[in-house]
């Protein structure tokens, strides 16, 4: 089980570590500076346990600098937001589609302001 483990864990887990590249290109080195930061980063699991996800963040500021990571352990889909200076500018999927409640409110928790953000 990932909970309690490092974001990392879950950016290399055989299920996510593909796309997780591919949709990362252009961005590496910043998201990995995020997946190393000594800041939060550890993995949550939902009640219902399908979905693990988390925070980190470069600069502990996660509303502003910030790494989300998340897993939907049924359907094998990955969820990632990145934040730079405030603004998303990573989203996966894109922004505007519907993200599963228990990682929109994990979303929402940190961010509120992030008005394009919205759960199935």
């Amino acid at each position: 089980m990932l909970e309690g483990q490092p974001i990392a864990k879950l950016a290399a887990h055989p299920d996510l570590s593909i796309v997780f590249r591919s949709v990362t290109r252009g961005r590496q080195t910043y998201i990995l500076r995020h997946l190393r930061a000594a800041g939060p980063g550890k993995l949550e699991v939902d009640e219902a346990h399908r979905y693990v996800f988390g925070w980190t963040c470069d600069g502990g500021d996660c509303a502003r600098e910030g790494l989300f990571l998340g897993y939907d352990s049924q359907t094998e889909r990955m969820y990632l937001l990145l934040l730079d200076e405030g603004y998303a500018s990573l989203t996966v999927p894109t922004r505007g589609a519907p993200w599963p409640a228990p990682l929109a409110e994990a979303v929402l928790e940190v961010k509120p302001d992030l008005r394009s953000f919205r759960s199935e």
